[in-house]
């Protein structure tokens, strides 16, 4: 009898204990719990908050050309002996934050001039108020150089390296000629630069030389809205 009740005794003793045990297991991992959720809250109150990134040109702003464009750098780059006149052709490109004709100085070429011309070289060229080429800017998005150069091949247009950067490049028959469009990431700007020649420049060595002056000379004031003008002698057309 006595070593039945001493086991009975021992087995309410050992619940007991287990019992206890648990419990007390059981409130460690609760306050473990409750310390890491404390040292979370912690982290989270003291870390620094997410950068926003934003689109280089915010929404539908639009860049005056006298902003986007210096004339007489362009000029230069292109090796004419006259001052270009810069026409705003954003109405042809509504995404844009900007879409700039460059046209050619000097008077205008009259028929005959033009006959003599036909005759001598087979083509007119590009005359005087003809469109040498055009700049456009697309910078209401946020682009990155691997989207970029995907995007490219995605197209089936070309990798190009001839500007000393790289370009993804548009071939436009155009008659008997390919004549080359750059598209580039800029790297200043993070605008995409559209560049493609007028419709009688067929000169690729041209429109690559106004494509190096547009990746040169477009940096952040220049699209920068409402900023101030760039440094340019030359005239406005339209």
């Amino acid at each position: 009898m006595r070593v039945l009740l001493a086991t009975i005794v021992a087995a309410q003793l050992g619940g007991t204990l287990l019992t206890a045990c648990g419990n007390s297991e059981r409130a460690g991992a609760e306050e473990a719990q409750r310390q890491a959720d404390q040292e979370q809250k912690a982290r989270q109150a003291t870390a620094a908050p997410a950068k926003r990134i934003a689109p280089p040109v915010p929404g539908q702003a639009h860049i005056p050309c006298s902003q986007l464009i210096d004339a007489a750098a362009f000029q230069t780059a292109l090796g004419e002996k006259l001052p270009l006149a810069v026409k705003d052709a954003g109405k042809s490109e509504p995404d844009a934050a900007a879409s700039c004709s460059l046209i050619r100085g000097g008077k205008p070429v009259t028929a005959a001039e033009q006959k003599a011309l036909l005759q001598k070289a087979g083509r007119l060229g590009v005359l005087p108020g003809d469109e040498l080429c055009n700049v456009t800017a697309f910078c209401s998005t946020i682009e990155d150089p691997d989207r970029f150069r995907a995007s490219c091949k995605q197209h089936k247009d070309r990798d190009d390296e001839s500007l000393g950067s790289y370009a993804c490049v548009h071939i436009q028959p155009v008659g008997a000629d390919d004549v080359k469009l750059f598209r580039l990431l800029d790297d200043d700007t993070r605008c995409i630069l559209q560049i493609r020649g007028g419709p009688s420049n067929v000169n690729n060595d041209s429109i690559a030389a106004c494509a190096r002056a547009a990746r040169d000379t477009i940096g952040p004031a220049q699209i920068m809205v409402g900023g101030a003008a760039a440094g340019s002698a030359a005239g406005s057309a339209g």
